[in-house]
């Protein structure tokens, strides 16, 4: 085949692959032909003409493996014929003599490679010398791409026939673990330097620089073999790699060749293919061949590596320890300190090097004259980022587990994050960037690193990370922040985080400021609800993210009810401060929150005060238990004037919340009722009944906050008769004025319950509502079939009521029911009516007293 300096294009070389193909399929054949005639010149021979075609110059990288794996299937059915005769008896050391005769160069290598392997297989030689023999005689091809297969071949052909410990062929002087080592070693190295020379060779014919990188890239795999057989030596043992091994890696190989992309990847593969323990045995050697590397080689990629291999050992580790704690339980807390004590260590000297690397980048893209983007600015924005990531991820793994955390964990963290914040500002152009794609990388990974400290480290913790606010601040406020913010409730309600003091709640809502208020840089933030299915949506979505925020107050904790209430105090200033949109979702349990904290004061008063009352015991005994009683400064009377506060500002800003707030004010209510503050729960009530009259107009409002006046009236028990009698007469007074004139009927028969209070009972009163309410059903203008279960309402809610007005109301109700139409009102009607009689028959009512059984 023609080795001229030819120029083919994408056409001419895939008719010379093809023609390449078919030449070493045809004389595969006729070498498989002279294999079972036994003819060895003429298998020798074909096996030459197959070999012939990998001399070609005129392929790219890519056809010429395909070419190359064809060649290496016809190689097998060589090497299993010279393995046939090595085993027939034929001297393979005349064998490995005779095939060196071959004219050319590169068929000649490849079949004594071939031959080679068997001769080691055979041991009429030791394996040291072939294998020596082997790698000074491919030295023959200086030509990048086919030197490069060629060395892959080898490696591959001898990978096992090493002298390893163990081996067959380390046995009887065949070699030592040091002459395997020294093979791959020598055969990496040779391999590594025709790999860097493939970039200023002109494969295939004339391709830009751009181009012969990507095809050079695309073969590093054929220089990592050296590498992974060298890892699964069994001979190469922590003494063995550290002694023999790493040094000469770093030394002859790595650090010898100068090229940025050879340094990047071999030292991405000594991360990959080695054991854990070898790396955290020789960390600090490792890190500082780090330094020494080429400028332009992206150390934040091999430093990524390398933690998250060592994170994850640490963490198989702690798995291991976990599984067998109970048999090293004594030494536990002097095993946890040591370990403590080595990952400081080695998250100080992976830190040092992180700093060298910062500097590293500066130089990289603003020493070099160059934009970022020329410069390399956005590809160490692609890989810096993410380093500090896992580096983070590595700190909370090497210095602290969850059930154990100390100050170096936090100072580390403290360090990563200004490590990444000091990045950043020497790249203030990515804020200003007219890529969107270079922004939203450099939030996502912060993003990231903030979730790394919120997931993993608890309140107390983070506020012992301050640049941590300083970082969210970077955000968009209503993008990552938000996003991050939202995540962190999440974590705080699943782990069940607790909030223990005021500082807790102040730095919670600090970083939680997305979703407490508006973006305090826009000047006016728009509602969260705007037009057609696109406002819908926002406002879904807006409404979901408070209701996730208002569940941080229920995870406020302290046996210290005043530290409690200064809690709540901090988290009400922030959410009042939130805007009109979000406090209906806050405030509320809020609210509630408060009003469980002024039971719990109540309740506490009033225990100490019968202890205080019940002391009969010697002075010394009185003494302690007066020291052993907590006294709270707070009293439940301020907090009800806290929840008022919030409550007033919640109805005057939240007309479409008016019916909660009518509930809320008699919540409060019923709260000071409880405590016996008469005056401030008749104080509340009153404000709900003011809510009632100015806010709520439409009618089944109406009827829900009376509703719930009623109930919550009916429930009271340390109010006056006369503020009672005032407040259960203004609420009749409101049923009566119902739109509806049925809504009456029914509201003012249930108000006749506020008049039959346990503790004040008056007949006439509830026999006047009882009335009242007939006569307001009675004068609906409607057909007969709407009267009859109003009247019916009233004859099952008045047991108290004289026999006689409970026999006329019952003839008004049987005419009536003789006037409806048949069908299956009437048939109700009728069934109820039955129901009514035969509970008044099993009854002995009096005609001049109410009574006092209970209603059917």
């Amino acid at each position: 085949m023609a080795l001229g300096g030819f120029v083919l294009d994408e056409q001419g070389e895939e008719d010379l692959l093809r023609e390449a193909l078919q030449t070493v399929r045809d004389q595969g054949f006729r070498m498989q032909r002279a294999v079972d005639t036994g003819d060895q010149p003429a298998v020798l021979k074909h096996a030459a003409e197959v070999l012939r075609e990998l001399r070609t110059s005129l392929l790219s990288p890519k056809n010429y493996y395909q070419l190359y794996m064809q060649v290496l299937d016809e190689l097998r059915h060589f090497e299993s014929y010279v393995d046939e005769q090595q085993q027939a008896g034929a001297s393979m050391r005349v064998l490995y003599e005779r095939v060196q005769s071959s004219g050319n160069v590169l068929p000649r290598l490849y079949l004594l490679v071939t031959v080679g392997s068997v001769y080691i297989k055979s041991r009429e030689a030791p394996a040291r010398d072939v294998l020596t023999d082997l790698v000074e005689m491919t030295k023959g091809v200086q030509y990048p791409l086919r030197g490069l297969f060629l060395r892959h071949y080898l490696s591959l052909s001898v990978r096992d026939k090493l002298p390893d410990t163990g081996s067959v062929y380390e046995q009887s002087g065949g070699g030592t673990v040091s002459d395997a080592i020294d093979f791959l070693l020598q055969n990496l190295r040779e391999t590594n330097q025709l790999w860097i020379r493939l970039q200023h060779q002109k494969i295939g014919g004339s391709r830009p620089l751009a181009v012969r990188e990507k095809e050079r890239m695309e073969l590093r795999l054929l220089v990592g073999t050296s590498l992974v057989r060298l890892s699964q030596m069994e001979g190469v043992t922590r003494s063995v790699y550290a002694e023999q091994v790493l040094p000469r890696l770093l030394d002859d190989v790595v650090l010898a060749c100068k090229d940025s992309m050879a340094q990047q990847y071999l030292l991405d593969c000594i991360i990959q293919v080695f054991p854990d323990e070898f790396h955290l045995q020789n960390l600090e050697r490792l890190l500082e061949a780090m330094d020494k590397l080429q400028e332009n080689v992206d150390v934040a990629l091999i430093l990524t590596a390398l933690l998250e291999r060592l994170t994850k050992f640490r963490e198989t580790q702690a798995s291991v320890a976990n599984t067998g704690q109970h048999e090293a339980e004594v030494d536990g807390r002097t095993k946890l300190e040591q370990e403590q004590q080595e990952g400081f260590k080695v998250f100080k000297q992976v830190m040092a090097t992180a700093s060298k690397l910062l500097l590293r980048s500066s130089r990289y893209v603003v020493g070099s004259g160059e934009t970022p983007s020329q410069g390399g600015g956005d590809a160490h924005l692609a890989s810096v980022l993410p380093f500090f990531v896992t580096f983070a991820t590595f700190a909370l793994t090497w210095l602290g587990t969850s059930k154990a955390k100390n100050s170096d964990t936090t100072e580390a963290l403290q360090q990563i994050v200004s490590g990444c914040l000091e990045f950043l500002r020497e790249r203030t152009a990515w804020r200003v960037d007219k890529d969107k794609q270079v922004r939203q990388l450099v939030v996502s990974q912060l993003e990231s690193l903030a979730l790394t400290l919120l997931r993993a480290l608890s309140i107390q913790d983070l506020m012992q990370v301050p640049v941590l606010r300083e970082m969210l601040a970077l955000m968009p406020w209503q993008g990552a922040w938000k996003d991050v913010a939202l995540a962190w409730i999440r974590v705080l309600l699943a782990r069940h985080q607790r909030v223990h003091n005021e500082q807790q709640m102040d730095f919670l809502l600090q970083v939680l400021s997305p979703l407490v208020r508006d973006d305090p840089n826009e000047l006016q933030s728009p509602p969260p609800t705007t037009t057609a299915e696109t406002g819908k949506k926002s406002a879904e979505i807006f409404e979901a993210e408070q209701q996730t925020l208002a569940k941080v107050v229920h995870l406020v904790a302290n046996d210290d009810l005043d530290v409690k209430f200064r809690v709540f105090s901090v988290a009400r200033r922030a959410f009042l401060q939130s805007g009109v949109f979000r406090i209906r979702f806050t405030l509320v349990p809020l609210i509630y929150q408060s009003l469980a904290l002024a039971r719990d004061l109540a309740a506490h008063s009033q225990e100490k005060t019968q202890t205080q009352g019940q002391e009969t015991k010697a002075e010394s005994e009185s003494a302690a238990s007066v020291g052993n009683s907590k006294t709270f400064v707070t009293t439940p009377r301020e907090v009800l004037q806290f929840v008022h506060e919030m409550v007033t500002a919640l109805a005057s800003k939240q007309d479409a919340l008016s019916v909660s707030c009518v509930h809320l004010f008699l919540q409060c209510a019923m709260v000071a009722d409880g405590c016996a503050f008469e005056a401030v729960a008749y104080e509340f009530i009153t404000q709900a009944f003011i809510v009632y009259e100015d806010q709520i107009t439409l009618a089944r409002e109406q009827w829900r906050a009376l509703e719930l006046m009623v109930a919550s009236l009916r429930s009271t028990r340390n109010l006056s008769s006369a503020n009672y009698e005032v407040l259960a007469t203004k609420t009749t007074q409101y049923a009566a004025r119902l739109l509806k004139k049925n809504e009456q009927a029914l509201m003012v028969l249930n108000c006749a319950h506020l008049f039959w209070h346990p503790s004040q009972q008056d007949g006439k009163r509830v026999r006047e509502c009882l009335q009242r309410s007939l006569r307001i059903a009675d004068a609906i203008k409607d057909t007969t079939s709407n009267q009859v279960p109003l009247f019916l309402e009233i004859l099952e809610a008045t047991p108290e009521v004289t026999r006689n007005y409970l026999v006329g109301l019952l003839t008004l109700v049987k005419d009536h029911l003789d006037n409806m139409e048949h069908g299956q009102m009437r048939r109700e009607g009728e069934f109820r009516y039955r129901a009514i009689v035969r509970y008044m028959d099993t009854l002995d009512i009096s005609d001049d007293t109410l009574s006092t059984s209970p209603s059917s």
